[in-house]
């Protein structure tokens, strides 16, 4: 009987182990993000250096840093994102490319054109596309893909999506009343575009996040105005 039970309790402890080990074997992202240089264009044209207030110690916030962690499980992921030391009291959006280099959905998102897409749920597209130039050129100062920096530059972004960051697809989820001439836009999965995936490796990013200094304003499916700051990987 003592046998029994000894070999019950092993037995029990090993699921333990091996449910928390299942546990920490969903975190598909644990790294930092790569700064880009205070003085890179963004699609917009604008610059860190040229457009986002002054950095007091003279190096255009080149100290600045992000670390990005995604954990995975079944069709859904959570991304959070922390910013150390950027632009104060500003607003940041992240970005999902979308547009690879091989040819992948060589048309860009299937929405704008555009190589990438806010990095926000699928059953966000129809407020993002409200607050878009097309529909509102005023854009809004907050939106599912945005955070805001503190007075010190610090931020954490978080975000719980309905599927896979990576080897997943965007579900680009909008309904008949959404974009003008998209009416009956289908929810047509749109793979992701990773430079660490055989064949993307001249892709730009993963995940991108820009400040919008200018205006600090989110301008939903668009980027519109932007400074580019960091980027996975």
């Amino acid at each position: 009987m003592e046998k029994f039970k000894l070999a019950t309790l092993t037995i029990a402890l090993f699921g333990i182990v091996s449910t928390a080990a299942m546990a920490g074997s969903n975190k598909a992202i644990d790294d930092f993000m790569t700064r880009r240089a205070p003085g890179s264009t963004s699609g917009s044209g604008d610059t860190v250096e040229a457009d986002c207030a002054p950095d007091p110690s003279g190096n255009a916030w080149q100290g600045a840093t992000a670390s990005i962690e995604v954990k995975q499980k079944g069709g859904n992921s959570k991304v959070e994102i922390e910013v150390e030391g950027a632009v104060p009291n500003t607003l940041f959006t992240v970005w999902l490319r979308i547009k690879g280099k091989n040819g992948l959905n060589s048309a860009g998102s299937p929405l704008t054109g555009g190589g990438a897409t806010p990095l926000a749920p699928g059953s966000a597209l129809d407020a993002l596309n409200a607050i878009s130039p097309w529909v509102n050129p005023a854009g809004a100062t907050s939106s599912a893909n945005s955070f805001m920096t503190d007075a010190n530059g610090d931020a954490v972004f978080e975000t719980n999506l309905d599927f896979p960051v990576v080897r997943g697809a965007y579900p680009f989820q909008m309904t008949a009343t959404s974009r003008p001439g998209h009416e009956a836009h289908p929810n047509v999965a749109t793979a992701i575009a990773d430079p660490r995936e055989p064949g993307q490796e001249s892709t730009p990013f993963l995940v991108r996040v820009v400040s919008h200094c200018t205006d600090n304003m989110s301008h939903g499916l668009s980027p519109a105005t932007r400074e580019a700051w960091f980027q996975y990987p």
